[in-house]
């Protein structure tokens, strides 16, 4: 029964569907099966066998073609009956980290409702201590490059330029995900209709 209990889980990394083959080594033969969801810290895996949670595994896997393989010890987190096995990463090399995380995000970007414009600009921020600078925007939010990033669910009041010579947008936003190290996707909340 405790391998089918589900627990909300706090992300600190974003999430991605896939359909991506993966082999898990178990202290049996290894298995070779498929993950649906992939994130900096973990994947969802189409594993139907139940697994304790806490179980370690060691897990390998090519995010994408001009990546490497990556391998990665994981801990069972929960299960979903007929759906498959949440697993935490315990393990990951940082730069493997950093290229899933990389990998992650310009494929969100790509695939938004609402794309976003590439614009290179600084972002005046008074929550946050450092400069901060965004690459792209769009009338929902923007990923804010920042080595300090602010937990999920800050509010931000944010000043920033589309152009040179436009007036400056002002914003009032919140933090939807963090990257460690790389910085924040925000989300507005308010923005005058003039500016949107």
């Amino acid at each position: 029964m405790g391998s089918l209990l589900r627990v909300r889980y706090t992300r600190t990394y974003p999430r991605l569907a896939v359909d991506l083959p993966v082999w898990i080594l178990l202290s049996e033969a290894p298995l070779h099966k498929r993950a649906t969801s992939l994130g900096g810290g973990g994947m969802f895996l189409a594993v139907t066998t139940p697994l304790e949670i806490g179980t370690e595994v060691v897990i390998r896997f090519r995010p994408a073609k001009h990546l490497p393989v990556i391998p990665v010890k994981a801990k069972v987190l929960y299960q979903i009956p007929e759906q498959g096995t949440a697993v935490e990463f315990t393990e990951i090399q940082p730069e493997h980290r950093q290229a899933l995380v990389r990998l992650i995000l310009y494929r969100r970007l790509h695939a938004r409702k609402v794309p976003r414009a590439r614009m290179v600009t600084q972002v005046i921020c008074p929550e946050l201590l450092t400069l901060a600078y965004s690459r792209d925007v769009s009338v929902g939010g923007m990923f804010i490059e920042t080595r300090q990033p602010l937990p999920v669910g800050t509010r931000l009041n944010l000043r920033f330029h589309i152009e040179d010579d436009a007036p400056i947008v002002a914003a009032e936003a919140v933090v939807a995900y963090e990257v460690v190290g790389l910085g924040m996707g925000i989300r507005f909340w308010w923005i005058s209709l003039e500016d949107r």
